[in-house]
């Protein structure tokens, strides 16, 4: 008979796993099978609100592949604590909100994947991120506000192996850490015991914190972001949609052609495209079992500590700002 995910030596695997993804670094992980890519899904898609789908599925990377798994590294509340403050912070912001949690989510899930090939599970790391594009339909397409996305997306991964829940600040809300998280994957053949997933909205429905503390805009009263608005990081990179449009593009390789995907990791913090975006919508979002009331009595002063920021020509359908509600969500594409 053929195993399957649910079978003992599966089960027993899959404990296995877990622990070794502690033990490497994950502050939680969780397991999907690719089952739950197929279109219709085998779940209740209202009762648990995915990602759209962008990037490939998980077969369309590794044929073989039957389960996907998932990590989460917690950010330091210290990190987040220093995003408050008016000092231009690229250093720690850049390097340990991204760049190191980046590069300790590929140790983890290449390590992951070793110890699966050492039991004979054929299994390839994604990282946090193996690769981006430029959705080209956004040039034509004004209601398409996220252009970017992943080869595979971790987001969407992270909610169908039940690590997390959508928020309406566009990540991913885990039970305990809340949206104060990394995300890293990696694909097996091995047959593991998926994670329950988890239903509803983690936000409260009056909640609209990040949506207020947000300098550009970003994020709009359904829950939609606006890739352009946040790459303006305050207003740096120029204030007008198609000098934002034109650099945005530079950065992503568009999806036409041959073109490959690209990592930016070192977008972070080097040179010229250094971050001032002081990524209000994470330090101040209350979701998790574990919040921060000392951070969350500054969200009544972060507009004296970065400003809002006027952005000009955006399209009716990226103009956040104009809006008093949201319609019904256009069709967009995927989120790195």
């Amino acid at each position: 008979m053929d195993e399957t995910p649910t079978d003992s030596a599966g089960a027993d695997l899959t404990d296995a796993l877990k622990q070794k993804a502690r033990e490497l670094g994950a502050d939680d992980v969780a397991v999907a099978a690719v089952a739950r890519w197929a279109d219709p899904p085998p779940f209740d898609s209202q009762a648990v609100p995915v990602y759209p789908h962008s990037g490939q599925l998980p077969t369309e990377l590794m044929p073989s592949s039957q389960s996907v798994v998932m990590v989460a590294i917690r950010l330091l509340d210290g990190v987040l604590d220093t995003t408050t403050t008016p000092v231009k912070n690229t250093g720690v912001q850049g390097n340990f909100g991204y760049v190191f949690p980046n590069r300790r989510l590929n140790e983890i899930t290449f390590g992951l994947a070793q110890w699966l090939e050492c039991h004979g599970q054929r299994s390839v790391p994604m990282g946090y991120n193996i690769g981006s594009r430029y959705d080209h339909r956004a040039d034509s397409d004004a209601s398409i506000i996220a252009p970017a996305y992943g080869m595979f997306s971790m987001k969407r991964a992270a909610v169908l192996a039940g690590l997390g829940r959508k928020a309406k600040n566009g990540l991913v809300s885990h039970p305990h850490f809340g949206t104060r998280i990394r995300l890293g994957g990696l694909l097996t053949a091995a047959a593991l015991k998926e994670s329950p997933l988890l239903q509803g909205d983690p936000c409260p429905p009056s909640c609209r914190i990040c949506m207020e503390v947000c300098p550009t805009e970003a994020i709009s009263r359904g829950g939609r972001v606006s890739h352009l608005r946040c790459y303006a990081d305050a207003g740096r990179r120029g204030m007008d949609f198609e000098t934002l449009r034109a650099g945005f593009k530079q950065r992503y390789p568009s999806d036409l052609g041959h073109e490959d995907y690209t990592t930016n990791d070192y977008l972070a913090i080097e040179g010229n495209d250094n971050r001032i975006c002081k990524i209000a919508c994470v330090a101040f979002c209350p979701l998790g079992e574990r919040p921060l009331p000392d951070i969350m009595r500054r969200v009544s002063d972060f507009a004296d500590v970065v400003p809002p920021v006027e952005l000009q020509g955006f399209p009716p359908a990226q103009d956040f700002g104009a809006q008093t509600a949201d319609g019904p969500a256009p069709e967009q594409a995927g989120e790195v």
